[in-house]
């Protein structure tokens, strides 16, 4: 009798704990509740989410089932319901409290988008932009809006290759949306990688830094200085980098833009054990005058796998060099919360 009634209470306990720990790691999150004036961004690097169809224009064969990769459309689809649990998890988990926007990058185009909405059901909340891509691969950033919420006044690619020296890579995507009366401009961006040498590639970062600065600045003087600018994405650089600190201009003190994500503890990335954020959420001045709008990095535990290199946690990715292991992404999501203050 004492060993059932032991072991009755040691398993609540253990019920207890679980239940406790994962409340104190969502409980941040849990406590946004949804309000029909915040908007609430979420920026996702959802790794080589690719269709397996040939795109005989690109070169996708890598992420087709006879390529280096293996990928099938069972792998596709369960990776599609892996990217709308995180997107419904987001900002409390709660209906109706999703995200109104949402920036993927490393998506392979509009296959791969209209796939993800429609064999998941997420076309029944969102609709999706993207534009065909100038990358090599055939890998684009995209935009999901919630179409009940969210009007888009204006969209285009921004182009950002050098089609003279053969750099070629994803253009930044700029939408005008109307958001609860307001107006903002958003940039999905997926800069250039430091594949081939963080310092032999720094050119390229700083070129696309230089250009999406044009873009801002331009948007800003028409304006008079008070145009509410959104710019998220993988930047592939670390907030102190002279792209983004002194090309872009983007800092916590806001000289002229604010990187929300420089003054946090939280890191989206982790490579060979060390962790960084080169995921970033960047606004222009004017949506911090009354008070910084709430940056987080959703390390949510269901996305999460233990790293034996230090005994902490890392994101559950989709790939371990060519093995495929089922995971998430190699990245964590960040997420933004605007509150409009008219």
């Amino acid at each position: 009798m004492k060993s059932t009634l032991y072991l009755s209470l040691f398993l609540c306990l253990v019920v207890f704990v679980s239940c406790g720990r994962q409340a104190f790691s969502s409980s941040r999150h849990n406590s946004w509740s949804p309000k029909a004036d915040t908007l609430v961004i979420l920026s996702y690097n959802v790794e080589n989410f690719f269709h397996p169809d040939d795109d005989p224009e690109k070169n996708d064969e890598d992420f087709t089932p006879n390529g280096r990769y293996l990928w099938t459309k069972d792998r596709m689809a369960d990776k599609a319901e892996k990217i709308k649990k995180v997107i419904m998890a987001s900002n409390g988990g709660r209906i109706g409290s999703q995200p109104a926007i949402v920036g993927l990058c490393e998506i392979e185009g509009k296959p791969a988008v209209d796939y993800l909405l429609a064999a998941t059901g997420l076309s029944n909340i969102y609709s999706g932009i993207v534009f065909p891509t100038p990358d090599m691969r055939g890998i684009a950033v995209a935009m999901l809006y919630d179409h009940t919420r969210v009007d888009v006044l204006e969209s285009r690619a921004i182009g950002v290759s050098i089609a003279d020296s053969s750099f070629f890579t994803r253009d930044v995507l700029y939408s005008k949306v109307r958001f609860s009366g307001d107006v903002y401009h958003v940039m999905v961006n997926h800069w250039p990688s430091k594949y081939g040498g963080a310092t032999e590639t720094i050119w390229k970062r700083e070129h696309v830094a230089s250009r999406v600065r044009a873009v801002c600045d331009s948007i800003n003087a028409s304006e008079d200085g008070k145009a509410k600018i959104v710019l998220i994405g993988d930047f592939n650089d670390m907030s102190d980098a002279p792209a983004l600190a002194t090309i872009l201009g983007a800092t916590t003190e806001g000289n002229p833009y604010v990187n929300l994500s420089d003054d946090t503890s939280d890191y989206s990335y982790k490579y060979k054990g060390e962790w960084g954020t080169i995921d970033h959420v960047i606004v222009s001045p004017v949506l911090c005058a009354n008070g910084r709008p709430e940056f987080r990095v959703c390390k949510f535990g269901f996305i999460s796998i233990a790293d034996n290199m230090d005994g902490d946690v890392k994101p559950n990715r989709t790939y371990v060099g060519n093995r495929y292991v089922g995971g998430y992404s190699d990245h964590y999501p960040v997420m933004v919360r605007i509150v409009s203050r008219k």
